[in-house]
């Protein structure tokens, strides 16, 4: 393996074979998660380990923490009611791989030890407990900050003198407004295709009652077809309503919240700035003290030799505070640049696949509706009758009759 390939490793992650484990007042849904890399840094080239929903939420925390200013993709919003129902899981599930590809992916977030044991580890729990015990405070922002001495505490309001970040963040929130908005709307066109589904079962229901009722078979038959159709059309609409959401919803949903980890990101670059900021106004204190020991002369040289230190020391405080500012300003400002470019192709893409999908539907509805009127149309050329779909998968089933070759309808779907 060259040193390119080793610098960037691939990954092609699925998350799969969800099933719900766990009694009553511990039941929850456990994924199977299966990684093909090339990365030399795992044991083998594929494998396969077990994950819940929390295991999804803790890595994202810990790669979030432990590369501040990186934008990391999050995990889907935790739901409380109807997190057993099968659509939610599927969509749950899609956006989980998402999140793990995205992660994978990245140029400085797939190198991460975290990301490692979340996928390799066989005993995650344990690993993940060993780790903490062993590093409490390793690769927390929080920690990396006040590992400088310095009290940061909330600071004083931050204001943007960077041209650049500002008219970011004001993009940033109107996009977020405008998503939110979509995604209200893809809402309202999902719940539409399941009510259409819901009345054409209604409607099915209906007919076939009537049909059960109607003496006259010219009646009864096309009626009971009706009835048939209207149970395909119902099937149609649900599963168009559930690829809405695996196509554009999602897009919508992942970058609504890819949007709340960019203002995460700024909120560390924030602290950032309050940090390197404390640390000036530390060093400012301690000069002064420097400065008044001096003018007490050398009755204070110990106290003056330790001010001293102390200044120095400052000093260091301040030039790495001000370079990790301005380092994680870079590095967001790539990340920025990434969010973008991938933006687009998430969303061509998403578009792409729910044109593609909403016009199979329509292909699929029509070819339903002139099905059901050729047979309709042989009935009325003195041919036998409308025939149930249902019978003819039966007699398509069985072996040819005499009386097959009667009906042309049959005949062409037998050839």
């Amino acid at each position: 393996m060259s040193v390119e390939q080793a610098a960037k490793p691939t990954f092609e992650i699925h998350v799969g074979d969800p099933h719900k484990v766990g009694d009553l007042t511990s039941s929850h849904i456990v994924y199977a998660v299966r990684t093909k890399t090339s990365s030399k840094a795992y044991r083998q080239p594929e494998f396969t380990v077990s994950r819940r929903y929390r295991d999804f939420l803790w890595l994202y925390n810990s790669m979030h923490s432990n590369n501040p200013g990186v934008v990391v993709a999050p995990p889907p919003e935790k739901q409380a009611v109807g997190r057993f129902d099968t659509n939610f899981v599927e969509s749950r599930r899609a956006a989980l791989e998402r999140m793990l590809n995205k992660i994978a992916g990245h140029p400085i977030l797939q190198h991460d030890g975290d990301l490692k044991i979340f996928l390799e580890s066989e005993a995650f729990n344990v690993d993940v407990k060993n780790k903490e015990n062993r590093e409490p405070d390793i690769g927390q922002s929080k920690g990396m900050l006040s590992s400088f001495g310095i009290s940061v505490g909330g600071g004083s309001k931050f204001v943007e003198h960077d041209d650049w970040f500002h008219d970011r963040k004001i993009y940033l929130d109107a996009l977020e407004n405008q998503l939110k908005a979509l995604m209200k709307s893809m809402d309202t066109v999902v719940l539409q295709r399941k009510g259409l589904a819901e009345a054409a079962g209604d409607f099915s229901s209906s007919l076939h009652a009537l049909s059960a009722v109607e003496l006259s078979p010219a009646l009864s038959s096309p009626l009971d077809g009706l009835s048939e159709l209207q149970l395909r059309i119902r099937e149609l609409y649900d599963r168009q309503a559930q690829q809405d959401v695996l196509t554009l919803g999602i897009t919508i949903d992942e970058y609504i919240r890819l949007i709340g980890s960019v203002k995460m990101a700024f909120t560390q670059r924030q602290k950032a700035f309050h940090t390197w900021h404390a640390a000036e106004s530390d060093l400012q204190k301690r000069k002064n003290t420097q400065d008044k020991l001096l003018r007490q002369g050398k009755t204070q040289q110990d106290r003056l030799n330790q001010a001293n230190a102390d200044v120095a020391d400052a000093e260091r405080k301040v030039h790495q505070t001000r370079l990790l500012f301005e380092d994680m300003g870079r590095l967001m400002r790539n990340e920025l640049q990434r969010f973008e470019k991938e933006k687009v192709e998430d969303f061509k893409s998403g578009v792409e696949t729910f044109l593609e999908s909403a016009v199979e539907a329509q292909k699929e509805l029509i070819e339903l509706w002139e099905t059901f009127l050729l047979r309709l149309d042989a009935g009325e050329e003195g041919l036998p009758y409308y025939v149930p779909q249902s019978e003819i998968e039966t007699s398509d089933a069985a072996p040819p009759t005499e009386n097959a070759g009667s009906d042309p309808l049959l005949a062409e779907e037998n050839a």
